[in-house]
Formats: structure tokens, C-alpha cells, sequence
């Protein structure tokens, strides 16, 4: 049986307001309220884009699920983890302020932003999955402790990924600091011999301080590189490369593992947004303002189903571009399949939907 998603026209140009009334009325089209439960802790798991970054989705746009939550007696708190690059999402006190400056807050929302890996992205939980890459992962703390999940992903491409949405959203930004590493830990970049011209770029964006110059070439400390893949991103000359057809892959199918662990236990009990809105074609972890996007605002797409949101937000974004994901974010060696089919293989759900348009 397949499962259904819903979908509504929206674009920035509408403003926030209008967004937020639109996202209330899937919540309300799909029947979600029963997905929570008076005096539930409810995670609204969000990004809110680094410092710098101006293309992630605004918080106001959150009002009307935030409202609804409330409404049903909830006790629902923003959230997000720590990141394993250096800048004001790596630990929870800058990650806070941060938030609490983009009305993330009680201020904005009537919620608080609350860390649920700790104060240092450390505070983890070990979820028993049986996968196949993973027998257990390890999820921020309070993601596993409370009783149920509204996750807000904001559809971009990804340069390891290809595609970042939900299931991004839920296993690598569900994720502990150890979480993180792991799923990194199948990327490999190497500095491509006599491509290097020493403009020192990839030296210092890298966060791990993997990165060493010498009089010839740049070159990457293994043992000490975290698969961030900001070299990749900020290297102009080409002269970072990864094995992307073998390494995406692992990288991806981890994903999809710890995002199962992120949701053990939340059956039925959580709803899972896109919103395909500034689509750029890379993530909302990037300090760029105005980034360019890959396809012009289409709308927001829900399910109770991670999955099958994240297939049908593909399928709409390729149908409306008119070409495939990797063209559209310039690097036709990923394959964002690889999520997706893992992610039904171990049971996080189906690939199989109908679309319900709401208007």
C-alpha cells in the first residue's frame, strides 16, 4: 500500500506568514494531530542555517505547526545538534544564541531551543538497529527521549549526498558529535597531484585542521579528517576528489541507519515536512548569503511516511526543473537513490506513494 503525501503550492514570495498558514493546512489536511499526545515532549526538528547563510527556512514559516502543537497540549521545543565543523552551531550555547537571534525561541515561536545532545554534542543514546552497516547508532539523548517528532526539512541538494531532506534532517541532524563521525567516516578526500595551486582555500575552511600546505601541495591528515567535505566545496581548481560512486554510497546508507535510530520507538507518533522553498544545491550548513538556487519555489510536501516524502519531494523537484538531481547540483557521479532504497530495505518506510494536492 502506498503511502500518502501531501502537498500545497507555496513560494517565498508569498511571505511567512502565508507559508506558516500553508504548512497549517497540510498539518491539518493529513490528519497529524494524531500523531501527538497531551503533554508529549515533541521535538520540531529544524536547521537554522549558519551563521551567514540567508536561504534556510525562516522560523515565522514554522508559526502555524508550532500553534498546532500547542493547541494539542503538547510540550513542543525547537531543536537541533551540534555540528562537527568550527562555527556558531558547534556547541549548544553558541548554537542558542544563534537560534534565538533567527526567533527560533520562546520570543519567536512561543518554544525554546533546546540542544538535545548537550552542551557539547556529546550527550548520546545507543539505539539498537540491526543494520546493515550498523548493529546500533548513536542519537542525541533527548531525541530519544521524547515521545514524538515533527521534523521541518528545508529540500536542498548536497555535495555528498546529492539530496538533503528528511532523512538528512533525522539521521545526520538527530545525530551525537560520535554519530556524525561515524556516518563521515567513509569519506575520503584526496588532493589530486600537480591539480593544487596552494591558495590555501581548503586550509582554512577545514574545521578538523586535517589540511597541511608544503612548498608543492596541499595535503589531508587522514587520521584526522572528519568527511565534512568543505574542501571539496571550497576548492576552485578541482584538485579535491573523493571515490563518490563507493563512498557516497556508505555515507548514504548511513544515513538512512541512524535515521531509523532517530525514530525507534516514535511509531506513529511523527510528521515529517519539506519544504521546497530557496532550493539550493547545497545545504544550509554553508555561511553563503543569497545562494543561488537550482529550481524556482514549488511548495511543501508532508507525510507521516520519511521516505515517501523524500521521494515525492525529488520526483516534483526533477519534474519541475525538468532534469535529475545530480545535473542540477552540478555532480552527475552522485546518486541520491542510495538513500532512499536503504532506507526501505531496513524498514523506515516506503518509496511508494500518493500525492494528495491541498489547496
Amino acid at each position: 500500500m502506498a503511502s500518502r503525501v501531501y502537498f500545497i503550492k507555496a513560494s517565498v514570495a508569498e511571505g511567512e506568514r502565508t507559508i506558516s498558514e500553508k504548512a497549517r493546512r497540510l498539518f491539518q489536511a493529513g490528519g497529524f494531530a494524531g500523531c501527538f499526545r497531551k503533554n508529549d515532549f515533541t521535538a520540531v526538528k529544524v536547521h537554522v542555517g549558519e551563521a551567514g547563510n540567508t536561504t534556510y527556512i525562516k522560523a515565522p514559516c514554522l508559526k502555524g505547526l508550532v500553534e498546532e502543537l500547542l493547541k494539542l497540549k503538547t510540550k513542543p521545543f525547537v531543536t537541533d545538534t551540534s555540528t562537527l565543523y568550527t562555527g556558531r552551531r558547534h556547541n549548544a550555547i553558541d548554537h542558542t544564541i544563534l537560534a534565538t537571534e533567527r526567533g527560533f525561541s520562546v520570543a519567536g515561536l512561543g518554544i525554546p531551543f533546546l540542544a538535545p545532545d548537550g552542551l557539547f554534542g556529546t550527550a548520546e543514546t545507543a539505539v539498537r538497529i540491526d543494520g546493515e552497516l550498523e548493529k546500533e547508532v548513536l542519537i542525541a539523548s533527548d531525541i530519544v527521549r521524547c515521545q514524538s517528532i515533527l521534523s521541518v526539512a528545508h529540500f536542498t541538494g548536497h555535495i555528498a549526498t546529492c539530496a538533503g531532506a528528511t532523512l538528512k534532517t533525522l539521521g545526520m541532524g538527530c545525530s551525537s558529535r560520535k554519530g556524525k563521525m561515524r556516518q563521515h567516516a567513509a569519506l575520503k578526500p584526496q588532493v589530486k597531484m600537480g591539480k593544487c595551486v596552494r591558495c590555501g582555500e581548503c586550509y582554512r575552511h577545514c574545521p578538523a585542521g586535517a589540511i597541511s600546505l608544503d612548498e608543492i601541495q596541499a595535503h589531508i591528515d587522514q587520521d584526522k579528517c572528519i568527511g565534512c567535505a568543505e574542501c571539496v566545496a571550497v576548492c576552485r581548481f578541482d584538485a579535491v576528489q573523493y571515490d563518490w560512486q563507493q563512498e557516497s554510497s556508505i555515507l548514504q546508507k548511513s544515513v538512512a541507519e541512524h535515521a531509523l535510530g532517530a525514530v525507534k520507538g516514535k511509531e506513529g507518533r511523527a510528521v515529517f515536512f519539506n519544504f521546497l522553498l530557496s532550493m539550493t544545491k547545497d545545504c544550509d550548513c554553508f555561511d553563503k548569503a543569497n545562494m543561488p538556487t537550482m529550481v524556482q519555489d514549488i511548495g511543501i510536501v508532508a507525510s507521516t511516511d520519511p521516505v515517501a516524502v523524500d521521494k515525492a519531494a525529488i520526483d516534483i523537484v526533477e519534474t519541475r526543473a525538468g532534469g535529475k538531481l545530480p545535473v542540477l547540483i552540478g555532480n552527475t557521479k552522485l546518486d541520491w537513490r542510495h538513500q532512499i532504497e536503504h532506507a526501505v530495505k531496513i524498514g523506515l518506510g516506503r518509496a511508494d506513494y500518493e500525492c494528495i494536492e491541498v489547496s
